[in-house]
């Protein structure tokens, strides 16, 4: 049962621990997953990104990117299972300042759209499935996506051999050319 759920992965992980000590294994990390929830997903997401060498490098990378694009957020797919690599998000909100005297914007930010759903990623991975499977029904290949509301912009691109990058922009003042034209540059590093 659901309440039983935690004392089990308890139990399992100290069976587990017992045995990796006993064969010199120090290190090791337990999931608690099921197939009716997105934990599986989470737990490879997170078996992908420790396999992946130099992954700080990769994530001061895309902060760098995040800021410089003015993005909400930046994500990183694994281009065949959408499984999230890597993410960074902007410092928090900031609201637009005024200057007192003129009531003119000194720092034009504006309040970024806030991530209510912890389990975005796993949602955007299986909306993409999906939609790639309908293009390959369709004989065609599925290279990206952009898609607008009145709350933010999303872009997803083909990004390396292996990847699909995702940007999210809540600023009405980034335009589409701009975020494209930074994914297509930030490719040659």
């Amino acid at each position: 049962a659901e309440e039983d759920r935690e004392a089990i992965l308890d139990d399992r992980k100290s069976l587990i621990e017992d045995t990796c000590h006993s064969c010199g294994v120090e290190s090791f990390q337990c999931f608690g997953t099921s197939i009716w929830d997105e934990t599986l997903y989470r737990a490879w997401s997170e078996i992908v990104t420790n396999l992946i060498p130099n992954i700080g490098i990769l994530e001061t990378h895309l902060n760098n990117f995040c800021r410089v694009c003015n993005a909400d957020e930046v994500v990183l797919f694994e281009r065949a299972t959408f499984l999230v690599i890597s993410h960074a998000q902007a410092a928090d909100p900031v609201e637009e300042v005024k200057n007192s005297d003129t009531n003119a914007s000194i720092r034009p930010h504006y309040k970024r759209t806030p991530h209510f759903d912890s389990h975005r990623f796993e949602k955007i991975s299986n909306i993409v499935k999906q939609f790639k499977l309908s293009c390959g029904k369709a004989q065609s290949q599925f290279q990206g996506m952009e898609v607008n509301n009145s709350r933010f912009s999303a872009y997803i691109d083909a990004f390396t051999a292996n990847t699909y990058i995702m940007v999210i922009v809540s600023n009405p003042n980034v335009h589409s050319a701009a975020i494209t034209l930074n994914i297509q540059n930030a490719r040659a590093h």
